[in-house]
């Protein structure tokens, strides 16, 4: 782009432009919360314990399937809501006799205040199929109340205006009866009941990531004078003073930012491929392969600048490190 200097009057739908464009850029940035992908990386070092969890009780209607479970022996098993990285809502279909295709609704409680979560479409072709939900948030609100139990209703979808509407569930669930799941004997041996399927970090390790999710939330990631690990550091650029650039009129200057620090074996969390190389460091520190503090999530940066004697307002891509990681 041409130079120009700063006698040039700006139109003001130029600075209108230019302004909106950053207060976009500002709310995508909240939705996206690039600050959580830290916590994501910690969850994903550590080696998952997985759990099995079955019905305590089950109960069914035309157009409804119960599912209760214990949240109690739930919360026992995995600890902390916080450890909990997955749950999925399992059941198997069984005889189907469906024309065409049923919807069918997910709910969360058992009672008439339930919640709806998802849907699915079933038809023949799920006969003898796992049908399954993604529960991981209702399950780590329940284990954050004091609930001992808390259940799932699958529904049949029913349109407004319907009330006499006399269709049902045309499949089963197998195991789903009106009888309690452990009480039902020798049946229990061919039955497959609905489960929910957990996958958490080990309780051992719980005060490590907790504290370090504390941190995270408080800094951000942002390097301290007394930060020694892999984090953000703040760099400001001054588009005339350090770069010589003149033709950018707004901003005049930037936190471009950098990242630097050490990546030792319990804070590189990027990848399998990561951790062996700072574990193979980390027991011969003569070698020169070691994992390095790079940008995670870079931002972009809206400009207005000048080409000849005319403004323009753009966009430039990956400008601002917001966060680092070890790779």
């Amino acid at each position: 782009p041409d130079q120009a200097g700063d006698e040039e009057d700006i139109p003001s739908t130029l600075l209108s432009l230019y302004n909106s464009t950053k207060e976009m850029l500002k709310e995508q940035q909240t939705e996206v919360q690039t600050d959580i992908s830290t916590e994501q990386e910690e969850e994903e070092y550590f080696a998952k314990v997985v759990h099995k969890f079955n019905t305590s009780s089950t109960d069914k209607s035309p157009k409804n399937y119960s599912m209760a479970f214990n949240i109690s022996k739930i919360r026992e098993s995995i600890g902390d809501y916080r450890l909990l990285t997955t749950a999925e809502l399992r059941m198997l279909i069984k005889h189907t006799t469906i024309p065409d295709e049923q919807r069918v609704e997910l709910y969360q409680g058992l009672g008439t205040s339930a919640r709806y979560l998802a849907s699915r479409f079933i038809t023949n072709k799920w006969r003898d199929k796992w049908l399954s939900f993604d529960v991981t948030e209702t399950l780590q609100d329940w284990l954050k109340g004091n609930d001992d139990e808390q259940g799932f209703q699958l529904r049949l979808y029913c349109e407004c205006g319907q009330a006499s509407d006399t269709s049902a569930i045309n499949f089963e669930v197998s195991g789903i009866s009106n009888s309690r799941g452990d009480t039902q004997g020798l049946q229990q041996v061919s039955q497959q009941y609905p489960y929910i399927l957990t996958m958490s970090i080990p309780q051992n390790v719980s005060s490590h990531l907790t504290s370090r999710k504390k941190r995270s939330t408080e800094t951000k990631d942002t390097c301290t004078a007394q930060t020694e690990t892999c984090c953000v550091r703040s760099l400001y650029i001054d588009f005339r003073k350090d770069l010589g650039w003149k033709w950018i009129h707004k901003p005049t200057g930037y936190h471009a930012n950098y990242c630097m620090g050490s990546c030792t074996y319990i804070w590189n969390a990027e990848n399998k491929y990561s951790q062996i190389l700072a574990l193979y460091k980390h027991h011969n520190p003569g070698a020169s392969a070691q994992p390095c503090c790079v940008p995670q999530a870079l931002e972009p940066l809206p400009i207005l600048y000048y080409v000849g004697r005319q403004h323009k307002v753009e966009q430039l891509s990956n400008m601002i490190v917001k966060s680092c990681k070890c790779s």
